[in-house]
């Protein structure tokens, strides 16, 4: 509608068509009066003409005409596609019922009575245009709600609701057809560490460029692995967070599900720019198929969620097809979760110990706390199987309090006992660390244990810290100001920046166990492991590698003036019975050469 004035309609076109020369002239000058443009017309045939042509906001017709009639030509409007919600104000007599109830059954929207009361006739176009407008509105926000609801606000992909429509849809028709349904379950890999350290604007544009290089990836992938016909359909959403879930309708050999997977794979990780920053992100894919994985979309979408876990599980950046075997180990896994949240209760618990070695007197100076759990049916579980799942569901924090309080109560009996001055190094997880109460609960393990602060080493990962830079910051001084030394663990395998590392305040930098396995063999691990020597004698840091086995990485390590060593070459983790006899003896004779 051509109004710039709101509520006043002013140029709202109105169409007016009136067999009678008379009322058409008064009419017209009615309704330009009250600065409507208006449009005449003496019959039905040219009021459809012009209709078409100028598409008013508003059409008054006469019921009575020669000819064509105002209800045909009523009819005719509102079979034309610009003409379903335009108002139609049919002009007829008061007493004519009859062509009342014609005009409404054929889509009329009200009816002016003649004779006609002049005055009002321009209070009763805006009345019906404002009526308009609002049902337009109403209209709009309908498809816009139904959008939202439909639709992932982040990406536009549609949403978790939609896609479980649209696949039980494909499904009923599989069922008939007797074809495959393809459900792929994908997840970026260690997504949470460019969120943490780049922060989560960056990560919503990274979600949005991986769900374009989907959209655009797919239908090629689809024209690759099948014939595709107009009947067949792909779908890809985004279920929320880092997770989005394709459908391949009409699959004839699962191993076309399998190139179109490999496809995904490669395009989602090729170096994604946003910005100054250039980043990798993996994909890991689950597959379920229709109908030996499921028979419905709830069944089809878990089993494809359990197989993308074991993707992850068998190295990430691959795809895994769904098998009942992989259900059993998720069943596991919820029972694993059942058994963590009693475990301290039941004091399942214990700590072993392993030593810190200095490299130049080869005596332990040092070690670390490592948690392990002996399970009373499964027996010890690995840290790499239970960690995760306490970090998911909160129970770290309690977990991570015990092995606070034990570790260094262990640490102060060692002291108490005469013992050579031995550090304790205690792992945080960044869910321990993001915590506001973190400091005060070390003050008060402090105080409760009676261990010297200066005994006590926090180890945490470069993604923990990188988070909310300038708070950890200074929850970090809290800790160097008690007295506390602290390690950033994993060093060099995650997304450290320079300028902020020379504000931490850090005392030692823990090699990742990557970079020496194959130190001895891999010249870039050798070159790398150089580069954060270099960095730690910049900045007057120490420097300690663990997973050390062999005498030749310990001669490179030794070559580049490491400080500090930990690892089987010296000792495995000890339990505290055999670490404090480790303490009191030494290191034995043939592991020092």
């Amino acid at each position: 509608m051509n109004n710039n004035s709101g509520e006043t309609f002013q140029n709202a076109k109105v169409l007016i068509c009136d067999d009678d020369p008379t009322y058409l002239l008064v009419m017209r000058d009615t309704l330009e009066s009250e600065n409507f443009q208006v449009i005449d017309a003496a019959d039905g045939d040219t009021a459809i003409t012009k209709y078409l042509t100028y598409q008013p906001d508003i059409v008054l017709l006469d019921v009575q005409m020669p000819g064509m009639s105002g209800l045909e030509v009523c009819k005719q409007i509102r079979q034309h596609k610009a003409g379903k919600d335009v108002p139609i104000l049919m002009v007829t007599g008061a007493d004519d019922y009859a062509s009342i109830q014609s005009a409404y059954d054929i889509g009329a929207t009200d009816f002016l009575p003649k004779p006609i009361k002049w005055p009002i006739v321009g209070h009763r176009v805006r009345y019906m245009l404002r009526t308009r407008n609002a049902l337009r509105d109403l209209q709009s926000s309908e498809e816009q709600l139904r959008y939202l609801a439909y639709h992932d606000d982040l990406t536009g992909l549609a949403n978790r609701q939609s896609f479980r429509e649209h696949l039980q849809k494909f499904l009923t028709l599989a069922k008939r057809d007797n074809h495959h349904v393809g459900v792929l379950f994908i997840d970026l890999d260690r997504f949470k560490r460019i969120n943490d350290t780049l922060g989560h604007e960056f990560g919503d544009k990274l979600l949005a460029k991986v769900a374009k290089i989907l959209l655009n990836n797919l239908r090629d992938c689809d024209l690759i692995a099948r014939d595709a016909r107009e009947d067949d359909v792909s779908e890809v959403a985004r279920l929320g967070g880092d997770e989005f879930i394709v459908m391949l309708s009409k699959v004839t050999d699962t191993n076309d599900i399998a190139q179109v997977a490999q496809r995904i794979i490669d395009s989602v990780s090729k170096p994604i720019k946003i910005g100054q920053y250039e980043v990798v992100v993996t994909p890991s894919l689950g597959i379920s198929v229709y109908p030996h994985d499921g028979e419905n979309g709830e069944e089809l979408m878990k089993n494809a969620d359990v197989a993308m876990y074991y993707a992850k599980e068998r190295g990430r950046r691959c795809y895994k097809f769904y098998s009942d075997s992989l259900n059993a180990r998720a069943l596991e896994r919820l029972q694993l979760e059942e058994s963590l949240r009693t475990a301290l209760v039941r004091e399942e618990f214990e700590l072993y110990y392993q030593p810190q070695v200095d490299l130049k007197s080869e005596q332990i100076t040092s070690v670390e706390a490592l948690i392990r759990w002996n399970h009373p049916t499964l027996g010890m579980v690995s840290p790499g199987e239970f960690i995760p799942i306490a970090e998911e569901t909160g129970l770290i924090i309690e977990i991570g309090e015990w092995v606070m309080k034990t570790a260094c109560a262990q640490a102060k009996s060692w002291i108490d006992e005469g013992f050579p001055p031995c550090r304790m190094s205690i792992n945080l997880s960044s869910v321990q660390f993001k915590r506001s109460a973190l400091t005060e609960t070390i003050k008060d393990v402090i105080e409760e244990t009676g261990l010297p602060p200066e005994y006590l080493e926090l180890e945490l990962t470069e993604s923990a810290v990188m988070t909310d830079v300038e708070q950890n910051i200074q929850r970090l001084k809290q800790l160097k100001n008690m007295g506390i030394k602290i390690a950033i663990d994993d060093f060099g395998t995650g997304y450290s920046s320079l300028s902020y590392l020379k504000k931490f305040p850090i005392d030692t930098l823990k090699i990742d166990r990557s970079f020496v396995t194959d130190l001895a063999e891999n010249k870039e691990d050798e070159a790398i492991v150089k580069a954060i020597m270099a960095l730690a004698d910049t900045m007057n840091l120490g420097v300690i590698a663990e997973g050390v086995e062999s005498q030749s990485q310990l001669a490179i390590l030794r070559q580049y003036e490491c400080e500090l060593i930990q690892g089987y070459l010296f000792s495995r983790p000890l339990n505290k019975d055999d670490i404090g006899m480790l303490l009191k003896t030494g290191l034995p004779k043939r592991k020092q050469q």
